[in-house]
């Protein structure tokens, strides 16, 4: 599937009646289904220290120190990030320092970030710890 016929799927989503707490993981259902690929997975026993590039998903269990690019990121509970993330989507579980740059952000309540977040939309449920600074891009 192209990308323009992924960005109509999901502008479709976005345009859609879905509440908003559950917005984002459509999407990121959506992006996971269409990009008919398996995400990349770092399992937690995995550190890395560099640039991550993907055009798919990427679900981080372990450790990173740097730059990662990617369409739809997923932060689970074990994992931590240092550094910078740019993605379209963007969850987070686990623990971030530095900075975002993504689209659409969820933030779960087991999350712990500190940084500069730069977003289009974002959901944070209650009991995340965020120690940071937001933009909304325009």
């Amino acid at each position: 599937m192209s990308i323009a016929n992924l960005k109509t799927k999901i502008a479709t989503v976005v345009n859609g009646n879905s509440s908003n707490d559950n917005l984002i993981t459509k999407r990121l259902e959506i992006v996971s289904q269409n990009l008919k690929t398996v995400p990349s997975i770092l399992s937690n026993d995995f550190q890395i220290e560099g640039q991550i590039h993907s055009s798919g998903v990427i679900e981080i269990e372990g450790s990173v120190r740097g730059i990662i690019n990617a369409n739809s990121i997923i932060l689970r509970e074990n994992g931590f990030v240092n550094g910078t993330i740019i993605a379209e989507f963007l969850s987070i579980r686990g623990s971030f320092e530095g900075n975002i740059k993504a689209k659409n952000i969820r933030i779960s309540s087991k999350a712990k970030i500190q940084g500069e977040i730069e977003y289009e939309s974002l959901a944070v449920e209650d009991g995340a710890s965020i120690d940071g600074q937001f933009k909304k891009l325009c």
